[in-house]
């Protein structure tokens, strides 16, 4: 009986540490772009769950976080598209064949982009700003060409009026255009 004990033990043992080896063996690591965690909204954002094994065969993926700014779930790749600033967290999880599991996480910083509105009023280009501008840089536009603010305003040149607008951030945006004959 002695003997008998000891056999279980042992097989039990050897047991948890060929599943402690295999589970070691499964590892994941999610992959920004860049390795960068900072990104503008509006902009789509690649997340990677990279994984040690040589093929993703026998391996299902489950991603949770804030789900509704995922464009496209590809099983290890989930591409997001943030439409407005925020703090998101993205966990992997995998899970093998053999019952192994393994997991990460990603925080990335989603940062706003200031959008313009310009409207024609009495011959003059308005800028509409929603939301707080300060420290952002804008630059006017006619058509293809860069113009100081109040050639930009007096629109007494025909052609296409844009403004782009950079953020402190570096996060870029364009205005809607409006044309003028």
């Amino acid at each position: 009986m002695r003997n008998f004990i000891s056999f279980i033990a042992i097989t039990i043992l050897l047991t948890l540490s060929i599943n402690l080896l295999n589970a070691q063996g499964l590892a994941v690591k999610v992959v920004t772009p860049n390795n960068k965690t900072n990104f503008c909204a509006n902009q789509p954002i690649t997340l990677v769950a990279q994984t040690d094994m040589g093929t993703d065969e026998g391996i299902s993926y489950k991603w949770e976080g804030d789900l509704s700014i995922v464009e496209k779930n590809l099983g290890n790749i989930l591409i997001l598209k943030p439409n407005s600033k925020g703090i998101y967290t993205f966990t992997v999880f995998l899970k093998d064949n053999e019952g192994n599991e393994a997991s990460s996480s990603v925080t990335i910083s989603v940062n706003p982009i200031f959008k313009p509105i310009l409207k024609l009023k009495n011959n003059k280009v308005e800028i509409e700003t929603k939301g707080n501008f300060s420290g952002c840089s804008l630059k006017y536009y006619i058509g293809n060409q860069m113009v100081n603010e109040d050639a930009f305003k007096n629109a007494k040149q025909p052609g296409k009026y844009y403004v782009l607008t950079t953020s402190p951030d570096g996060c870029t945006a364009s205005s809607n255009i409006v044309e003028i004959q």
